[in-house]
C-alpha cells in the first residue's frame, strides 16, 4: 500500500499536478550590507521571491517584473540574472533592514511544473564599537546602532543605571553606568555585552596608571595584554585625547620607531612602549593606549608627570652647598691643625 502511494505522490510530483518543497534554509544578514538568499531550481521561466504576503522581487518572460513590487524593497533586489540558465535563482538584497527578517518563499515555474523553497532571513547588527570612560562619580559604558537587543553587566560588584532606546530603524542604543568611589579608579573595570542567550558578543575595558620622571629620562607605557582573543588587531598610542603618536594595526613589522615631538618612541615585540628623551614643557598629560579587535576594545590611561625642576635645582643647590661646607671645614680644620703645630713648636722653643 506504501509503496502505491508513493508510486503515485511521485507520478502527480512528475506530471506537475503537485508542487515540489524543500527544506527550509537559515540566512543572517547584516544591517546595511548586502546579502544573498541562497535558492536552486531547474524551473525558472517563472520566479517570484515573497516575504509573506509582499512580493520582494519577481521575474518572468525574460526579464524582471517589479510593478507590483513592494515599496520597501525598491531598488533593492536584483537576481544573478546570467546564471538563471543554470539554476541559480538567488536573490540578492542590498541595503539590509532590520525589517528585511521574516520567511521568504522562492517560487519559480514553467509551464507544467513549479517549485517552492524557503529561506529563513535573519538580520543582526552586531556591535561596531563602545566607549567605556569615567563622568564625575561613574563609569559608563555604551553602544548604539545594535540588533537584536542585549544586555550589559561589570566585573565589579554594584547597582549600575540603565539606559536603552530604540530608533526609527529599530536599531538600539545601550548605556550602562556603574557608580564608584574616588580611590576605585584605578583598578579594572570590564563591561560585558551578552545577548539573549547570555554569550558574550563584546567586552570593552578600562584601566588607569601612573608614572612621575625627570626631564630627559625615559617612560613606559602600558598597554593592554590579549585577553585570548584570535584574529586581527589594532594598537594604538594618543596623546591628551586628540595627538596620535603611534598606531599598529596587527601586520606592520615589530619593533616600530619613530620621532614625535621630538620625543623617541618606540613599540617593542613584546607590546611594550617606550618614549625617551621626554620634557616636561611638551610631553606632560594623559597617553591612552588602546587594543581593539572585532570583540573587543582595551584602554589603559596613563598619567605622565615630571618631577619639578625647581625641586631638582633645590637638590642641585643643597648638594652644592653641602660640598662647599664640607671643604670649608676640612680647611678650617686643616688650618687649624697647622696652628696648633706651629704654637705647640714655639712652646717648645
Amino acid at each position: 500500500m506504501f509503496t502505491t502511494m508513493f508510486q503515485l505522490i511521485r507520478n502527480l510530483i512528475l506530471l506537475g499536478l503537485l508542487e515540489l518543497t524543500v527544506g527550509d534554509e537559515t540566512v543572517t544578514c547584516f544591517y546595511s550590507k548586502e546579502c544573498v538568499l541562497p535558492c536552486q531550481s531547474s524551473y525558472h521561466d517563472v520566479i517570484h521571491w515573497h516575504n509573506g504576503p509582499w512580493i520582494a522581487h519577481s521575474f518572468y518572460n525574460g526579464a524582471d517584473q517589479l510593478a507590483h513590487q513592494n515599496a520597501s524593497y525598491k531598488g533593492r533586489t536584483a537576481l544573478f540574472t546570467d546564471q538563471i540558465s543554470t539554476g541559480n535563482i538567488s536573490l540578492i538584497l542590498r541595503g539590509v533592514r532590520i525589517e528585511d527578517s521574516g520567511k521568504y518563499k522562492c517560487y519559480s515555474s514553467i509551464s507544467s511544473h513549479s517549485n517552492e523553497a524557503f529561506v529563513n532571513v535573519n538580520v543582526k547588527a552586531p556591535i561596531q564599537s563602545v566607549d567605556i570612560k569615567f563622568t564625575d562619580k561613574t563609569i559608563t559604558c555604551s553602544t548604539n546602532k545594535i540588533y537584536p537587543k542585549q544586555t550589559i553587566s561589570w566585573n565589579i560588584d554594584g547597582s549600575p543605571k540603565e539606559e536603552n532606546s530604540e530608533d526609527n530603524q529599530h536599531l538600539f542604543s545601550l548605556t550602562s553606568s556603574l557608580p564608584i568611589q574616588p580611590d576605585q579608579k584605578n583598578l579594572s573595570y570590564i563591561c560585558y555585552f551578552r545577548s539573549g542567550d547570555g554569550q558574550v558578543t563584546y567586552r570593552a575595558s578600562l584601566m588607569q596608571d601612573k608614572t612621575k620622571i625627570n626631564s630627559g629620562e625615559t617612560a613606559t607605557i602600558r598597554c593592554p595584554d590579549s585577553q585570548g582573543e584570535t584574529g586581527h588587531f589594532n594598537l594604538i598610542l594618543t596623546f591628551d585625547d586628540s595627538s596620535e603618536v603611534l598606531s599598529y594595526n596587527g601586520q606592520t613589522s615589530l619593533p616600530i620607531d619613530k620621532k614625535w615631538k621630538d620625543a623617541d618612541v618606540k613599540l617593542t615585540p613584546e607590546g611594550k612602549i617606550t618614549l625617551h628623551n621626554l620634557d616636561s614643557a611638551k610631553h606632560a598629560g594623559i597617553y591612552t593606549c588602546e587594543r581593539k579587535t572585532a570583540q573587543s576594545r582595551q584602554i589603559m590611561r596613563t598619567s605622565v608627570q615630571f618631577n619639578s625642576d625647581v625641586n631638582i635645582i633645590a637638590i642641585i643647590v643643597g648638594i652644592v652647598c653641602v660640598a662647599v661646607l664640607v671643604i670649608i671645614t676640612a680647611v678650617i680644620c686643616i688650618k687649624y691643625k697647622v696652628c696648633k703645630g706651629e704654637l705647640m713648636t714655639n712652646l717648645i722653643y
